[in-house]
């Protein structure tokens, strides 16, 4: 069985869980339907479609900057078809190689391609990672009082966050720092026979590092645009991140502040976004569950949880499954005439 259908087996399962365990637990779903405020919902979903636009942007801008001009729509059509495939691997993986693919079909070289990305990770990385740091800060009371079950669950993401930020400020300011601990990685890998061609790998690495110092130069060179991309960045997080904050709404309840919901949400994201499943399916779930409880109560977050992620997962998963589905067919056909 290919690794494709294993993601889809595992995704549809954790899926079918959340389900059983929604419906389960509410005998009164009818009735929590039908008191659901759907306008509210719906500007859940126009905020999903926001995170979208946000992302073209911040590929457009980067791509005009390495390339040269390309038309929004193009960047765009990238940008969530990227979505598709990150949100069915692990650790967002299969996205960036989809990415610099249909970018080399619009005559955008394999190297800017890779550049493209790395300069557009790097800055989300930064991004996200911040931001979820600073409200980890900011909610740090909320969550020794009323999140505890939640708290290992929190710290390690906080740790791995801190770890990553650590890297990207050494990979900016001292890129020969970082090869080093990479190779020497590789050859304890080696050695226990999970990596098998030490020098391939090492020979990758080095490419990698290479593309890297062009896009950190790039960014360095250009600090007024980078600087755009990141606020740019920060509000496509606040989008998505407030996507709860219209779900909390939706059900009547009114006694959090928006900050509150998008900081709590934030820290959600930290904790999940490192768990190698497709989607951090199972993660999210549970970290959404712990961390909301106290806010959404026990009438109402298991609910809650099902419209989050029907939004924030499952559509996204159908609207850029759609766009990746029609963009493939009209290429078979391009290619076919």
């Amino acid at each position: 069985m290919s690794i494709k259908k294993v993601n889809y087996i595992f995704v549809s399962l954790i899926m079918c869980i959340t389900l059983f365990v929604v419906l389960k637990g509410y005998g009164g779903m009818t009735e929590l339907i039908g008191q659901t405020k759907i306008r509210y919902l719906e500007i859940a979903v126009f905020m999903m479609g926001l995170d979208w636009v946000f992302d073209g942007l911040i590929l457009n801008d980067i791509t005009e900057t390495v390339h040269g001009k390309i038309s929004y729509l193009k960047s765009l059509k990238i940008a969530v078809i990227g979505q598709y495939y990150s949100a069915i691997t692990p650790f967002s993986t299969g996205g960036q190689p989809v990415q610099v693919y249909l970018m080399s079909k619009d005559n955008i070289s394999v190297a800017k391609g890779s550049i493209i990305l790395f300069n557009k990770f790097i800055i989300y990385q930064m991004g996200v990672t911040f931001y979820s740091l600073i409200m980890f800060i900011f909610k740090i009371g909320f969550i020794l009082n009323d999140a505890k079950a939640a708290m290992p669950f929190v710290i390690v993401g906080f740790i791995i966050n801190l770890i990553v930020l650590a890297g990207i400020i050494l990979l900016f300011y001292k890129p020969e720092w970082i090869r080093p601990i990479i190779v020497y990685c590789y050859k304890g890998l080696h050695k226990i026979g999970i990596i098998k061609d030490l020098d391939k790998n090492i020979s990758k690495l080095d490419k990698s590092m290479e593309e890297y110092r062009e896009s950190v130069t790039k960014i360095k060179e250009n600090k007024k645009s980078s600087i755009k991309l990141l606020i740019l960045t920060l509000i496509q997080l606040t989008c998505y991140f407030s996507i709860t904050y219209f779900v909390y709404l939706s059900l009547g309840l009114n006694e959090a502040s928006f900050l509150d919901i998008i900081a709590i949400q934030s820290l959600v994201y930290m904790a999940a976004s490192y768990i190698p499943t497709p989607g951090t399916a199972g993660a999210s779930e549970g970290g959404y569950y712990l961390l909301f409880k106290p806010l959404f109560t026990k009438n109402f977050i298991g609910y809650a949880l099902l419209l989050w992620r029907a939004i924030s997962y499952y559509f996204r998963l159908i609207i850029t499954g759609l766009v990746a589905l029609i963009d493939m067919i009209l290429r078979k056909r391009k290619a076919v005439v």
